[in-house]
């Protein structure tokens, strides 16, 4: 009988291990990662320690650039998986830690910022497999608990930044949310007993202004460490790839799903308005105007790829393929408007 037990047992595990292993690979993106680190020649920055890059082989040039800082006592191994599953979806992330793990999130901010110029090195460095392959003009900074606090507080001193990810996030002064101009988004559990939401994260997202583009998604029976790894929940993981799609490639080809309340969401909020979409606006201004058929004549002759988005409101035929009669018919609308 005991053997039996046993055989169950082992069998249960089994099929966890193969359940995990599934979900991960229907959780990635469809890019291959590879790794860079010091040894290789990664810059090693006097406001951070423990560097480690992810990057994608096989993905559009140029690579957005997100830098991903843990929150206290933490070490970038408790947060590593958001390195491997952003960059399978085409984004170079940066893994930094403070120099002493009990600093607090300025420090943490600094460590972000430091990051950040490693990664202008990095392009520059001819040794590098991302030379010359950055978008060293816009970046997405993020942490997670006073991590998440610091992302916050670097992203109001450096203009380069122009998304933020919050995770669980951590500030001694909520007051320091008011200063938020940057895009950010803010996830957490609903049982946070360590940064619990009501003091933390829900404050940080009421104090940033309306005027900034924000979203909030409490994650249903999640806890502190719900969001360490975007595999304890694949609504989780989307949102960052769908902010990060928004605001670091303006494709707004998510844009609903983005602001959709997720079903494991037990609190959602968010200011954002996504535009409606009108068959033949390709530049997503709200009108139907000569600049939509010089991109779409562009697209024709040149064999570019636009964004799924983009070719729904291109294909004015509803064949699939963007052609000479798609421009043809965007013509004639044009020229009887």
């Amino acid at each position: 009988m005991r053997c039996k037990k046993l055989d169950i047992i082992n069998l249960k595990n089994i099929f966890i291990k193969i359940s995990f292993s599934y979900s991960l690979l229907f959780a990635n993106g469809p890019f291959s990662i590879e790794t860079i680190t010091e040894q290789d020649g990664l810059r090693d920055g006097p406001d951070y320690s423990e560097a480690l890059v992810y990057y994608p082989l096989d993905a559009p040039i140029p690579f957005p650039v997100v830098v991903l800082v843990p929150g206290f006592t933490n070490s970038i191994s408790d947060i590593e998986n958001w390195g491997y599953y952003w960059g399978s979806y085409g984004f170079v992330t940066l893994l930094v830690n403070v120099n002493s793990i009990l600093e607090p999130p300025s420090y943490r901010a600094a460590a972000l910022l430091d990051g950040i110029v490693t990664m202008r090195f990095e392009n520059e460095r001819l040794d590098s497999p991302l030379f010359g392959k950055l978008n060293i003009e816009d970046f997405t900074v993020g942490g997670y608990s006073m991590g998440g606090g610091g992302a916050q507080l670097a992203a109001q001193q450096d203009s380069s930044i122009k998304a933020v990810i919050a995770l669980s996030p951590w500030l001694e002064s909520s007051g320091a949310a008011l200063n938020n101009s940057t895009s950010i988004l803010f996830i957490s559990g609903e049982f946070d007993n360590v940064a619990p939401n009501d003091y933390h994260t829900n404050i940080f997202y009421n104090n940033t202004p309306e005027t900034t583009d924000k979203l909030l998604y409490e994650i249903s029976g999640g806890d502190h460490y719900t969001v360490v790894s975007p595999y304890y929940d694949q609504e989780m993981g989307l949102k960052t790839v769908f902010w990060l799609e928004k605001y670091i490639f303006n494709d707004l080809s998510n844009c609903d799903s983005l602001i959709i309340q997720p079903l494991t969401a037990s609190d959602f909020s968010t200011n954002i308005e996504c535009p409606s979409s009108i068959a033949g606006d390709i530049t997503q201004d709200g009108s139907i105007n000569f600049l939509d058929l010089v991109l779409l004549i562009s697209w024709v002759i040149n064999g570019n790829t636009p964004s799924d988005l983009e070719i729904s409101l291109a294909d004015m035929t509803n064949d699939g393929v963007l052609d000479i009669f798609d421009i043809i018919i965007l013509t004639d609308i044009i020229w009887t408007n």
